[in-house]
């Protein structure tokens, strides 16, 4: 973040009303129904979102009498501050010369307006600055309660297809648009082919652009698909999952046509199952597996110590390629970033990291007998090694591959959340008051005090430093999870941590506090009930998607200044709630897709 605040511009005061004299064509300055009379800001502490400005009637007279209306809405003779003033001062006041009246007012008049002001300027809400503004999302100051659009997807991707055969999710994006997918939610001769649909939707109008049908182009069954969009936005390669294992396609993103990509990746070996374990913006990972791993059903696959499975790389632009294949232990960690493929095991040739343009391969120096999952951080990929006594961090440079850029020792329990930003590592203090079982001492009165506190520290991406750490209260029978943000795309720009019960919803709540990665200063912090994660970020606005017990989702509102909770919707069976570029769209299970809208207006820079 960058220290700055924003906040929002205060609305001018109208012209001062005015009776127009009799017969006169003149209209007053703020008659009745101008916009004018009640501007719409943003919201500080308080419960109002408007300022109203009460116009000032002055009267007009020709020297005749007022009567009736007239007369009844004439405002008694003015004071002066000599009329109200009590005893001495009220002499003081009469003895005074009209000079020195005069210059008494006018500083009274000086100094009550400055209080006013000054107490208008502290109320006045800021709102931090963000470091990405073109992630931020729509400012819904109320409920979302307008639906700008309405486009039926079963209309338009699965016409004629029975109730409860298909659902619909977004799987992709271009711009404010999004890929939406016809997944099949059974597998049956009722149902036949219900996958594979695709429609690119219009995220402004509703309109449905285009609609794909893969399992045709493909001529095959098709459980479901997943879009990972070219650099340029003009196609995309899709990952298609089949009857067995999985295959690729490619898509134009402008027309939605389908081309079967699945005869220069897939194995000609009938006993051979192919998977499209990874996709980059160039480059795939494939795999090929025997057939006898896979069930019936194609669920799998089922591996035993001592297997290995064959892994080649594709260039994206020439997926009749292959620029490296290697025989890798089944237990092997094998990610694709980008242009580079790390194989991480104690097996074989041990850990390395693969250029994917060249095939080059360069040794990894790490002893560790345990390995996890690679994640990348910047201009790094960092992996926590299992050690015994405890972790270790590892951050491997991507300009120099196999280099080891930086390195810390964790805490055994410690997790983490990577991004661009931070490497946030959350983990059980271990001196002073650490997290245990259940409460400190037999009597209730414990029962909900802190038991023990988790700390969480931000580790530059780039260098391994400690950027900032605190600590975050934990409950007995809690669980702290660092995340879900930030992400390398995130609108938050922040870290979010969320204290949640362990086990069971009942009538507990998630205590969520969301910290500014810049600096660690809190940012926001919210109580909500059971699990929730963070949705997206307007100017003023933070959005949590809340899971409650019974497993539907409800979106709330909370003011980023106040932190107060703006509205919250009421528990929904939908199957996708997001934001489509700054939108917000609700996708129910009937397939009904819905833009939300509210009418409140918020005030900008200006």
């Amino acid at each position: 973040m960058s220290g700055r605040s924003w906040q929002p511009v205060r609305p001018g005061r109208p012209p001062t009303a005015w009776e127009a004299r009799a017969g006169s064509a003149t209209t007053p300055a703020s008659a009745p129904g101008h916009l004018g009379d009640r501007t719409t800001v943003v919201d500080g502490h308080g419960d109002h979102d408007t300022y109203d400005d009460h116009d000032h009637t002055h009267e007009a007279h020709d020297g005749g009498e007022a009567t009736g209306a007239d007369r009844r809405g004439r405002r008694a003779p003015r004071q002066t501050p000599g009329d109200r003033a009590p005893g001495a001062v009220r002499r003081f006041w009469a003895r005074a010369s009209r000079a020195r009246r005069l210059g008494l007012t006018i500083a009274a008049v000086v100094a009550v307006t400055a209080v006013v002001a000054g107490a208008g300027l502290a109320v006045q809400p800021r709102y931090d600055e963000p470091a990405r503004p073109a992630m931020l999302v729509d400012d819904l100051r109320g409920e979302p309660t307008t639906t700008v659009w309405r486009t039926d997807l079963t209309d338009e991707l699965t016409p004629g297809t029975p109730d409860g055969c298909a659902y619909y999710l977004r799987v992709g994006g271009v711009g404010d648009d999004a890929i939406m997918a016809a997944l099949s939610a059974e597998l049956s001769d009722r149902c036949g082919g219900a996958g594979g649909r695709l429609a690119r939707v219009d995220g402004e109008t509703g309109d449905v652009a285009w609609s794909a049908n893969v399992a045709t182009a493909l001529g095959r069954a098709v459980r479901s698909v997943s879009v990972t969009p070219d650099e340029d936005g003009r196609a995309a390669t899709l990952t298609v999952e089949v009857d067995t294992g999985s295959t690729l396609a490619r898509l134009d993103l402008a027309s939605g046509e389908v081309t079967d990509r699945s005869a220069a990746v897939e194995s000609t070996d009938a006993d051979q199952v192919t998977r499209i374990e990874g996709v980059s913006s160039s480059s795939v990972l494939v795999s090929h597996q025997p057939r006898s791993r896979f069930g019936a059903d194609g669920t799998g696959p089922t591996t035993n110590d001592g297997d290995r499975t064959v892994f080649e790389l594709h260039p994206l632009d020439d997926l009749d390629a292959v620029t490296w294949r290697g025989d890798e232990p089944a237990q092997a960690t094998v990610t694709l970033f980008d242009d580079e493929l790390y194989v991480l095991t104690t097996a074989g040739e041990g850990p390395r990291v693969i250029d994917a343009a060249t095939g080059a391969e360069h040794p990894v120096p790490i002893d560790d007998d345990t390995y996890g999952w690679p994640e990348q951080a910047g201009d790094h990929v960092v992996v926590a090694f299992a050690a015994n006594d405890g972790q270790r961090l590892v951050a491997f440079s991507q300009d120099d591959p196999g280099a080891i850029g930086w390195s810390a020792d964790l805490p055994g329990d410690a997790s983490l959340i990577v991004s661009d930003r931070c490497v946030t590592v959350t983990a059980t203090v271990v001196s002073g008051d650490p997290v245990v079982e259940g409460p400190r001492g037999g009597g209730d009165d414990d029962a909900d005090d802190p038991t023990g506190r988790v700390s969480v520290t931000c580790l530059s991406p780039s260098t391994g430093e400690t950027r900032w750490t605190t600590t975050v209260p934990v409950r007995s029978g809690q669980t702290v999870q660092s995340g879900w943000n930030p992400l390398p795309d995130s609108a938050f720009d922040q870290v979010q941590v969320s204290v949640s019960p362990s086990s069971s919803f009942g009538d507990e709540t998630s205590t969520v506090t969301t910290f500014d990665a810049d600096d660690g200063h809190v940012a926001f912090e919210a109580t909500l009930p059971g699990y929730s994660a963070p949705l997206a970020q307007g100017r003023t606005t933070a959005y949590q998607l809340a899971f409650g017990v019974d497993g539907r989702t409800s979106v709330v509102a909370f003011d980023g200044h106040s932190h107060r909770e703006l509205w919250r919707t009421s528990p929904t069976d939908a199957i996708d709630v997001g934001f489509w570029g700054p939108h917000l769209v609700v996708t129910g299970q009937d397939g009904v897709v819905r833009r939300l809208d509210d009418p409140t207006a918020v005030a900008d820079r200006g």
